[in-house]
């Protein structure tokens, strides 16, 4: 028997080689085109991109349902008797609350088995990196109290920012709160919008730059301010712009010291329906 199962959504950007490596479960959001219900990722990125950038007939996403979830922790059951569910940030989704019920229905048929959940109050791949240093604890033989206390330590620490391209996406998904006359703005605007557990998990914007350049250079000064000269621990997330995830990565290796490799990942075909084309995302937290 394993020692501790993790679980997560695929708004973590845990691609199948990474689920596989760290021995992660990941339950799938829902994509909702054309009438039909996708599970996450399986629906062709091409294809779903020449939508989005269409701007007709969008596809619409739902969070993993209750049913999903306990499906998941029954099948971590089979392996172990401790499942730790790390969902996205509970302020931008249902997840956790999903994950709440499923844990109730959880104990009235998997007895002998503990389920715990964490709200990560953040997204993608900063959510990745909750998930892979909880991962990690759980391959070294930690247990679940130490595991679960090792991902708030993480989501306490994590910054997530991310570009968007364009504020039409967000604000569709209900995402850009006040902030939503950007996207009537009569000038090319680019935010960078930050989630993490300072504002509880809610998606709060820092700077508006007038080029998409001034706003990836103003993440890396973030990314100065915030880990200073200490090893930092990163993770960088993209739609369809893999080259600009590449440029990302180069430019944090050459200005700072990372603790291992950054983890490159793709959003979910659910989050790209929320971030648009062309969005850019990068988390990071210091270590000790």
């Amino acid at each position: 028997m394993k020692n501790t199962v993790i679980v997560t959504d695929t708004l973590s950007s845990m691609t199948p080689e990474l689920a596989r490596e760290y021995d992660v479960l990941v339950v799938p959001y829902h994509l909702i085109m054309d009438g039909e219900d996708y599970l996450d990722n399986t629906y062709d990125r091409d294809l779903l991109f020449t939508r989005l950038e269409s701007y007709h007939n969008l596809p619409t996403t739902s969070a993993s349902t209750t049913g999903d979830i306990l499906q998941a922790y029954k099948g971590a059951s089979q392996s172990s008797k401790s499942v730790l569910f790390i969902a996205i940030s509970s302020v931008i989704s249902a997840s956790y609350n999903a994950a709440l019920r499923a844990r109730e229905i959880a104990k009235e048929e998997l007895h002998g088995v503990t389920i715990e959940v964490v709200d990560c109050r953040t997204a993608i791949c900063g959510q990745l990196l909750v998930v892979l240093a909880a991962a990690r604890a759980a391959r070294e033989g930690k247990g679940l109290p130490e595991i679960v206390d090792i991902a708030h330590q993480v989501t306490g620490r994590v910054t997530y920012l991310t570009v968007p391209e364009t504020m039409f996406f967000f604000e569709r998904a209900g995402r850009a709160g006040a902030e939503a006359p950007i996207t009537k703005a009569p000038l090319k605007i680019y935010p960078v919008v930050e989630i993490d557990s300072t504002s509880g998990g809610a998606p709060r914007f820092i700077t508006k730059n007038r080029t998409k350049a001034r706003a990836v250079e103003r993440m890396l000064e973030m990314v100065q301010e915030k880990g200073g000269n200490k090893k930092l621990n990163a993770a960088v997330s993209y739609t369809n712009n893999p080259g600009e995830a590449d440029e990302l990565n180069n430019n944090l290796l050459s200005r700072f010291d990372i603790n291992g490799e950054v983890h490159i990942t793709p959003h979910s075909t659910a989050a790209c329906v929320v971030a648009g084309p062309r969005t850019l995302s990068l988390a990071f937290y210091p270590g000790d």
